[in-house]
């Protein structure tokens, strides 16, 4: 019987060669494997770690020095480019023009403009007015924050300080006339855009 089990122990031995051939027949050779002669490489360790990088990364650069582990930290930054949105609310498609009007010189127009502004500029934002119809030699237009008075060609205005969303902005206006122009409906002579500051 033992020696029955003698003659069964090298075959096992030879089958669980024969299932791992490389490492069974060193092991039989009594020879060390090929990898301890050598420093493993990056494929081996990755293999062995089940692939965490992460991990490998952040030893190879947290180093042990005099016993003591250093730590760094990484400041991240974020650069949020100024955006400013302007919705017309309220504003009249037409401007009518009266004797009166003509006579005075002049025509207002209360609370014009109503428009709501979002911006994430905390330094404001811009309104950039264009004449579409050169009905007047000037143009005053007042907000809340003030007045600025523009010329036939436009201009703009500034509204410092203002950022948020849906901010109100009202604006009314003060035509004066140009001396050729008559009484009568005209279409609104100011086109209008909102930018950031």
């Amino acid at each position: 019987m033992d020696e029955k089990r003698q003659r069964h122990a090298p075959n096992t031995a030879h089958h669980a060669a024969r299932g791992r051939p490389g490492a069974a027949e060193t092991h039989l050779r009594g020879e060390k494997p090929a990898t301890a002669d050598r420093p493993p490489k990056l494929g081996e360790i990755l293999v062995a770690q089940g692939g965490a990088m992460t991990t490998l990364a952040v030893t190879s650069i947290m180093p042990d020095v005099n016993g003591a582990a250093l730590q760094g930290q990484i400041a991240v930054s974020a650069y949020v480019p100024a955006q400013t949105i302007g919705k017309v609310v309220q504003q009249p498609a037409e401007l009518t023009i009266t004797d009166a009007d003509i006579a005075r010189g002049y025509v207002e127009v209360l609370v014009g403009s109503e428009l709501r502004v979002t911006s994430n500029n905390p330094a404001g934002y811009v309104v950039d007015f264009f004449n579409r119809l050169p009905i007047f030699t000037s143009v005053r237009i007042s907000s809340t924050d003030g007045s600025a008075d523009l010329g036939p060609d436009g201009g703009a205005i500034i509204e410092r300080g203002r950022h948020g969303r849906d901010i109100p902005l009202n604006l009314s206006y003060r035509f004066n006339l140009s001396a050729s122009v008559g009484p009568g409906t005209y279409a609104w002579p100011l086109a209008l855009n909102v930018r950031p500051l």
